[in-house]
C-alpha cells in the first residue's frame, strides 16, 4: 500500500471502480420506486484484487449521490493507475462521460469497462477513445490477470485496439466460466457505505439489507435476456449460509434480496439453505426471483420458515403465442396454480409482465391486464419490453428494421424503442399507463394494502409507491429523424420459432 494522501484521507488506491449515474426520467415509475443495491459485480471484482494484494476504492456515484465535478476531483487528487466501470445500456453514454473526465484529469489512468452492455457492444465501448480496454463477462479473472501485466493477447474475455490496421480492436476468446463460485472472495462489502442502500419500495421487510447470489447463469433461453446462453452454476448452501452469518457479525444485516435469474433452479441447495438458517436460528427475511415452473409446496414451506417473505415472477404476458415468441412457454394455467401456492404457504408474490412483445397486440395487452388483476398478486410490476444489446430479441429487431432508436437513455423499461407491424408505439405507452391505473387503485387492492401497514415506515413506503403510479407515464422521446444511426452491423442469432425451457433440478 502506498502512503496516505493527505488532501483526500484515503489511502493512494491501485484500482478505482466506479458504478457510474443512472438516471431515471420523470414519469418512470422506477423513478419513484427505484432502489439502490450495492454493486455485486465490482464488490466481486474488488475482492479478488484486494485478496491479492491491491488496493481498491469503490466508487458508487448513485447511492453516493455524487456530481461529475466529485469523480473529477477524486481522480485528480488520487492518480489511479486502473480503473474499471461497469454498464448496463442505460448507463453506458454516461460511462463514456466518466471516462473523458478520467483521461483530462489523469492521462495515465487506464480504463476498463465491463458489464452486460460491454460484452454485448464492445466494438463500440471500445470506439470510445477513452476507454482502454474492455472485459466481457466475467471480470474477476481478466480484470486481475490485466491489471497485474499479463500481456493482453493472452486474457481471455478481453477486447483491445489492437496494432492491425485491417482488424483495429482485437477481441480475445470468452474466459472460461468460473465453475468453483465458493472459490470467489466474499464481495468487498466493506468498501461501501451500507446506510446509502435500500432495496426497491414493496421489496423489503427490514433494514440493513444486502443484495447477494447464490447461482449465475439460467436454464432459460427468453429472448430478452442477456443470461439466456450464460453457464448454469450454483454456490454450495452452506457457503452462502456462512456468508449470511459474516454480513450480520460484521454489519447486522436483517434482509437478503437474492438477485439470482432463477433462485429455485437448484432445488436441493435452496433446501439444504433453508435447512442451515432454521438449524442456527439465523434471524434473516429475505426475497427471491423465481420462475412458475420451479417451485413446488414442500420447497416452499421451508423456504417460508427460513425466512423467505416475497417470490418474484417473471410472468410477462397472458398470450400463449406471444410466449413463445419470446421463448418462455410456461403455461398459463401453471402460472396461476404457482401463484396461488406461494400464497399459500404465506409467501408475498410480485408478479412482472411486459408490453410490446413480439407479436404484441392492443387485445393481448387488455389480456395481460385482465389476467393481472384476475391473479391478484401482492404486487405487479409493469414494464415496456426493452431490447437489450446482446440479447437474440435486439438482434432480431435490429434485422427486422423494428428499433426505433439506438439512443441508449431510451432503454429505460418505461418507452417503446419497438416499431411493431401489430401494434404502435403510442398504443403501447398508453397501456402502460392504464396497467398501473386499473390493477393499483382497486377498491379492493388498496384496502388490503391499508390493512397491512403495520408501522409508520410502511406508511411511507406506500405512500411513495402510490405516488409513483399515479404519475406514471411513458418517457418516449421521438427519435430526431425518425431513426437514429447505428454504430456497427449486427446479425441476426436466432431464428423465430421458440425454444423449450430446461426442467429445474
Amino acid at each position: 500500500m502506498r502512503s496516505a494522501d493527505g488532501s483526500t484521507g484515503i489511502a493512494t488506491v491501485d484500482i478505482l471502480l466506479i458504478n457510474p449515474p443512472w438516471i431515471t426520467k420523470d414519469g418512470n415509475i422506477w423513478h419513484g420506486v427505484k432502489s439502490t443495491s450495492p454493486p455485486l459485480g465490482l464488490l466481486y471484482v474488488a475482492a479478488y484484487a484486494e485478496e491479492r494484494g491491491y488496493t481498491v476504492h469503490v466508487m458508487d456515484v448513485n447511492a453516493e449521490q455524487l456530481h461529475f465535478e466529485d469523480i473529477e476531483r477524486f481522480v485528480a487528487d488520487q492518480q489511479p493507475p486502473w480503473v474499471g466501470m461497469t454498464a448496463v445500456t442505460a448507463q453506458i453514454i454516461n460511462t463514456h462521460r466518466v471516462a473523458g473526465i478520467i483521461k483530462r484529469v489523469s492521462p495515465a489512468s487506464k480504463v476498463v469497462v465491463g458489464g452486460v452492455h460491454a460484452t454485448a457492444m464492445p466494438d463500440e465501448v471500445l470506439r470510445e477513445a477513452n476507454v482502454d480496454y474492455v472485459v466481457r463477462g466475467e471480470g474477476e479473472i481478466p480484470f486481475f490477470e490485466l491489471i497485474s501485466g499479463k500481456a493482453p493477447a493472452e486474457i481471455g474475455g478481453l477486447s483491445f485496439r489492437g496494432s492491425n490496421p485491417l482488424q483495429p480492436i482485437v477481441h480475445n476468446p470468452m474466459a472460461e466460466p468460473i465453475t468453483d463460485l465458493d472459490s470467489l472472495p466474499t464481495p468487498a462489502y466493506h468498501l461501501i457505505r451500507f446506510d446509502l442502500y435500500k432495496p426497491a419500495v414493496g421489496a423489503y421487510r427490514r433494514l440493513p439489507s444486502i443484495n447477494m447470489t447464490m447461482t449465475r447463469g439460467c436454464p432459460g433461453k427468453c429472448t430478452f435476456c442477456n443470461s439466456a446462453e450464460t453457464a448454469l452454476r450454483t454456490r454450495s448452501a452452506r457457503h452462502v449460509v456462512d456468508e449470511i452469518e459474516k454480513l450480520q457479525d460484521r454489519y447486522g444485516i436483517r434482509e437478503v434480496s437474492f438477485y439470482d435469474d432463477t433462485l429455485t433452479i437448484f432445488k436441493p441447495q435452496v433446501a439444504e439453505m433453508c435447512d442451515l438458517i432454521i438449524e442456527r436460528g439465523i434471524d434473516l427475511t429475505w426475497s427471491c426471483f423465481a420462475r412458475t415452473d420451479c417451485v413446488s409446496p414442500p420447497l416452499l414451506g421451508k423456504m417460508r420458515a427460513a425466512g423467505c417473505h416475497q417470490i418474484l415472477f417473471g410472468i410477462e404476458s397472458a398470450d400463449a403465442e406471444i410466449l413463445r415468441n419470446i421463448r418462455k412457454p410456461i403455461d398459463i394455467e401453471q402460472t396461476r396454480k404457482a401463484v396461488r401456492m406461494v400464497q399459500d404457504a404465506g409467501i408475498a408474490v410480485r408478479a412482472a409482465f411486459m408490453f410490446g412483445n413480439p407479436g404484441e397486440t392492443v387485445e393481448s395487452m387488455r389480456r395481460t391486464i385482465d389476467f393481472a388483476i384476475d391473479l391478484d398478486p401482492d404486487i405487479a410490476i409493469f414494464n415496456i419490453t426493452t431490447p437489450y444489446p446482446g440479447t437474440q430479441m435486439f438482434d432480431w429487431a435490429l434485422r427486422k428494421g423494428y428499433l426505433r432508436t439506438l439512443n441508449w437513455n431510451d432503454y429505460d423499461l418505461a418507452n417503446s424503442v419497438l416499431e411493431l407491424p401489430t401494434v404502435s408505439s403510442a398504443e403501447i405507452n398508453r397501456m402502460y399507463k392504464v396497467a398501473y391505473r386499473e390493477f393499483f387503485f382497486r377498491p379492493s387492492y388498496l384496502l388490503r394494502r391499508l390493512l397491512k401497514m403495520r408501522s409508520w415506515d410502511d406508511i411511507k413506503c406506500n405512500v411513495r409507491a402510490l405516488r409513483s403510479v399515479m404519475f406514471t407515464k411513458a418517457t418516449v422521446r421521438p427519435p430526431s429523424n425518425g431513426r437514429e444511426k447505428t454504430a456497427g452491423t449486427w446479425t441476426s442469432l436466432f431464428g423465430d420459432r421458440a425454444a423449450p425451457t430446461p426442467a429445474c433440478t
